[in-house]
């Protein structure tokens, strides 16, 4: 059953998908090309000094917290969308975190950074160098942001989840502190953007607001100038 309020939906799946995937696929060339440009052009990048990495000891094991806590972030918020038969919310989900990796991607080449861990990936390869700001958190942060408020359980958990991956970064060398501060802010401005302005207006008019609506008031209101029909 369709649970998705009117002003949230897209008015057409396929065009909001079309988008979404779009905007996923440029999202992913760009970061890569980013990191190409660090790893070529900045091979000899500093690793600057970090205050908390001075007071906080090494935990290497730590990085594997990392990687559960976007598993269970994940799956906790799809498999959320998926009982509650809003599905048709996706495409605009995926359209956010696709601004968002775009915007990271753009962000990043400006002040390259040696990685944080030091030579070697910091899990899988192959090694990653944008390091400001950090997609981790920011996409932990756009899941706790984008739950809805009919959902306070999902949503603390989601919260919890980001304090726990900032903490694991910071005790792993997965990231600098600051690159931590600058994923909240990138997730905040992306979430409070969304919908507004000549560039998302018209994607979130094809996707449709999204969980984005659901967050404001828990109403499903969409934000203005995304009102579904």
């Amino acid at each position: 059953m369709d649970h998705v309020p009117a002003g949230a939906r897209p008015r057409s799946l396929a065009a909001a998908w079309t988008l979404a995937l779009t905007l996923g696929l440029l999202a992913l060339a760009a970061t890569l090309l980013g990191n190409q440009l660090i790893v070529t052009r900045f091979a000899d990048a500093v690793r600057p000094d970090d205050l908390l990495f001075e007071l906080l000891p090494y935990v290497r094991p730590a990085r594997w917290l990392t990687l559960a806590t976007l598993v269970v972030g994940f799956g906790a918020f799809l498999g959320d969308l998926v009982r509650s038969g809003r599905t048709a919310l996706l495409p605009a989900v995926g359209a956010v975190f696709a601004v968002m990796y775009l915007l990271r991607a753009g962000i990043m080449v400006l002040t390259p950074l040696a990685p944080a861990q030091g030579e070697g990936p910091f899990l899988f390869s192959p090694q990653q160098y944008g390091m400001f700001p950090s997609g981790h958190v920011a996409a932990l942060t756009l899941l706790a942001m984008l739950t809805p408020a009919d959902r306070p359980r999902l949503r603390t958990l989601q919260r919890v989840l980001v304090a726990v991956m900032a903490a694991a970064l910071v005790l792993a060398h997965g990231h600098y502190s600051i690159d931590v501060v600058g994923g909240l802010l990138l997730a905040f401005f992306v979430v409070r953007a969304w919908g507004s302005g000549p560039v998302l207006g018209p994607v979130a008019r094809v996707t449709g607001p999204g969980t984005v609506a659901h967050r404001r008031l828990g109403t499903g209101r969409a934000p203005d100038g995304c009102d579904g029909p």
